[in-house]
């Protein structure tokens, strides 16, 4: 940095011969001169500083609004700037006069920090405190404060930390003000944004909508991480922040561990007998999978409540290395799943036809299985024990469902045909009705099959394959062996004429199969 002498323009040898007022006059003239500052982008993008501007909001009108957006109301310091005050504040601090310029300088930039907070809030509609009548209200309400808390707790405050440790760092003990002036800059615009979660968690009754709660929990909690670094002084104003904050995120732990209690007891008591058409993807199964998704995405701000989570767990295999918070997710999420295994066993006797009721359990565990297998991490919190089971119960639908729609008709095809004349008497028209007989049986059990799914449904385009080639290969050499068992009965002439489905017709029909949406 620069002599006393190059950056004040005074000319003196002697910085204790500068007057105070005259280094005041200094001070605040850089503090409000223009042609000391520069634009936000100019700033970030310098070498010296590495705060980032990832936070962003897209309005109701789809704009994508940046913090650069309200650099024309966030005064910010040039490099120039920077070190005329870096040197004014270095010159009065070795005189003892720091006090004065420090708590100027406090003032003024807690003015322009909650300018640019409160023209934020206002471009987006976001309330100090949580007002809404609807959830859909409330989710949209609490995805905007997220992102202003966002720019606010992580630029904002971010840049004026960098600037105040550039421009008074190390000068002045860690009892002067000026050593802890900082806290006294952001403290007013962290308490308002505090009030927004407080207001709401004040309320007498909260939805139980854990795709609103988690994400604020998730958010909240990295936030309050970075309060915390911002208040670590041992300041009045910075343990008031930290202490609310800590109350707050508590609060909102405890409201979430009981929405995950509810969830558990709604998928065991959610009693709808209605079936699905065609076998498809129940509601409740959705939900679930939607509430696995919440849960994946907070994890770890999730795992807060392992310590505040006194029940006595029951016994889950492969959670004995696991700590608490992890634990509790694993608990939570095999309770819901057994829970869902039950109620989908109750909803499936719902369904007349037992084929059906197997495609059902198939399709609905089938989704749940794929949901956490999408995900490495998911795998290892849920273990490989449930994993195993919902693989299993999928396979057993799958081979129950073949048997009571396709069994009749495989065996009817392995059967011992028409007897050849080695092994009775031949008489031509017999053998010729006993034919037309056997085909006709087989088109008919064949066609009902058929018309009778038209309407079923996999959505999942793995398994329907696989379900499909199952049926394939115990359909086609099935019939193969019908065609050639008829072919060699004695003296009945031109066999294919009674043959409506060729091997390729019967294959194009059943890949035709389960291919409806709803």
């Amino acid at each position: 940095m620069n002599s006393t002498k190059d950056i004040l323009p005074i000319h003196s040898d002697d910085k204790s011969q500068i007057p105070f007022s005259h280094l005041k006059h200094l001070f605040l003239d850089v503090l409000f001169n223009p042609k000391y500052t520069i634009g936000a982008d100019q700033f970030l993008k310098s070498s010296n500083n590495s705060v980032s501007l990832s936070a962003s909001i897209t309005d109701s009108s789809t704009i994508t609004l940046h913090y650069e957006d309200y650099e024309g109301h966030h005064a910010v310091f040039s490099e120039e700037g920077i070190k005329r005050l870096r040197c004014i504040a270095a010159t009065l601090s070795s005189r003892n006069e720091l006090a004065d310029c420090a708590q100027m300088y406090t003032k003024h930039r807690k003015s322009v920090v909650n300018l640019v907070c409160v023209r934020l809030r206002e471009k987006l509609k976001v309330e100090t405190l949580c007002v809404f009548t609807f959830s859909d209200e409330l989710k949209e309400k609490t995805q905007r404060w997220i992102q202003v808390a966002k720019i606010c707790v992580g630029t904002i405050f971010a840049i004026e930390k960098c600037f105040y440790e550039q421009i008074f760092g190390d000068l002045g003990s860690s009892e002067d003000s000026a050593a802890n002036s900082f806290v006294y800059i952001i403290e007013g615009t962290a308490a308002e944004l505090l009030e927004f979660p407080h207001s709401l968690l004040a309320r007498g009754r909260l939805p139980q909508r854990p795709d609103i709660l988690l994400p604020l929990c998730h958010e909240l909690a990295n936030l309050i991480s970075h309060l915390m670094a911002y208040f670590d002084q041992d300041v009045c104003p910075a343990k008031a922040i930290c202490n609310f904050a800590t109350m707050i995120m508590l609060r909102l732990i405890q409201q979430i561990a009981n929405i995950l209690s509810v969830t558990e007891k709604h998928v065991l008591r959610e009693l709808s007998t209605r079936p699905f058409p065609g076998g498809g993807i129940h509601p409740l199964t959705k939900y679930i999978i939607h509430h696995i998704d919440l849960i994946y995405v907070h994890r770890e701000s999730l795992t807060e409540l392992g310590s505040n989570d006194n029940r006595d767990p029951p016994e889950i295999p492969g959670s004995h290395e696991m700590d608490g918070g992890l634990v509790f997710l694993k608990r939570h999420l095999t309770r819901v799943i057994e829970f869902l295994l039950q109620n989908l066993k109750f909803k499936s006797n719902f369904y007349g036809q037992e084929s059906l009721h197997c495609l059902f359990m198939m399709n609905n565990v089938n989704s749940v299985s794929e949901k956490i297998k999408s995900f490495k991490e998911l795998e290892e919190l849920i273990g490989t024990h449930l994993q195993m089971k919902l693989r299993e119960k999928v396979e057993l639908a799958k081979t129950d469902y073949f048997h009571r729609s396709w069994g009749e008709v495989c065996t009817f095809l392995k059967g011992e045909g028409l007897k050849s004349y080695f092994n009775c008497d031949f008489f031509p028209g017999r053998s010729t009705r006993a034919v037309k007989k056997k085909f006709k049986t087989f088109n008919s059990m064949f066609e009902d099959i058929l018309q009778t799914q038209e309407g079923w449904i996999v959505p999942d385009l793995q398994l329907r394959m696989k379900l499909l080639e199952c049926i394939l290969a115990k359909l086609i050499p099935a019939y193969n062996h019908f065609l050639e068992r008829l072919s060699r009965v004695y003296k009945v002439k031109r066999v294919s004429e009674y043959i409506k489905y060729s091997v390729k017709d019967l294959e194009t029909k059943v890949l035709d199969m389960f291919q409806n949406k709803y």
